[in-house]
């Protein structure tokens, strides 16, 4: 009987030690997150399906390694991608893999010296379809060209109207191309580059009229480095980077823009240009 009290005892006390240990080493799980492959062992291919062409195709081969693509119009997260680029010379591609433990980037370029396969039509809107790109100025067939008048409701500067010699630079000029990218330049009335800069557009970025809900603005167009001409609002000088496209075409292009947080019927600020 003594025997199996001090048995008891020794178990009681193994199974106390063994609680102490437990609550002072809380169990955790320490198992490794995974690797991260390196650069040199990514197996990309980028390249042209035609020679010099502007269809671009991209697929990683990489086992175990997911994808990110960033191909400068757009980004794509499969293994493969095929795109149609508008613009000509060396492009560069940005690639991340998608590993266990983080990922590693890499970049591929190629060189595009014809545009043979169809793309946005709206980037020859912008930017014609050569190497000389598109030529912008005001429009002198309107009355108004620039001024301020009912955001996200009119399309023309009704309230406060400004013909092109009243504007800031009423023989100024942009051109639009897109040789190596999406690309800006402003020109005085003497053709001197006065600014540079890029373009991007969404066109998905719509906004519609306020009394309504038809069409209004039909994209959004963004400038970096530059504005356009007279690059401010109605009344102020602080330049205006980005625009609601209310016309873009082979010919015409309308933009407004308002203040952050403006309602319809507030003061917006409209330019009416030209092609050449």
């Amino acid at each position: 009987m003594k025997t199996m009290t001090t048995m008891r005892k020794t178990i009681l006390l193994s199974l106390a030690a063994l609680a102490t240990l437990v609550a002072c080493n809380p169990i955790t799980d320490e198992t490794p997150l995974g690797g991260v492959a390196n650069e040199k062992d990514l197996n990309i291919n980028v390249y042209s399906t035609t020679s010099g062409g502007n269809q671009i195709t991209m697929v990683n081969h990489t086992k175990g390694v997911g994808s990110y693509w960033d191909y400068i119009i757009g980004r794509a997260a499969s293994d493969s991608v095929t795109v149609s680029l508008p613009f000509l010379g060396q492009q560069t591609i940005r690639f991340v893999g998608l590993c266990d433990g983080g990922t590693v980037e890499t970049t591929r370029t190629v060189n595009i010296t014809t545009i043979d396969h169809p793309t946005d039509v709206t980037w020859s809107y912008f930017a014609g379809t050569g190497t000389a790109g598109k030529r912008w100025t005001w429009n002198r067939d309107v009355d108004a060209c620039y001024g301020d008048g009912g955001w996200q409701a009119e399309w023309t500067p009704d309230w406060d109207p400004v013909a092109a010699d009243n504007t800031d630079d009423p023989n100024g000029s942009m051109v639009f191309d897109l040789n190596g990218g999406p690309n800006v330049t402003i020109y005085d009335a003497n053709g001197k580059s006065t600014a540079k800069g890029t373009f991007t557009f969404d066109m998905t970025d719509k906004l519609p009229q306020c009394d309504n809900g038809t069409d209004w603005g039909i994209g959004s167009l963004t400038l970096t480095g530059c504005t356009v001409l007279s690059g401010h609002l109605f009344g102020d000088t602080a330049p205006v980077y980005k625009y609601r496209i209310l016309t873009i075409n082979d010919h015409e292009m309308v933009l407004c823009a308002a203040p952050d947080g403006a309602a319809g019927w507030d003061a917006g600020t409209f330019w009416l240009f030209k092609s050449e």
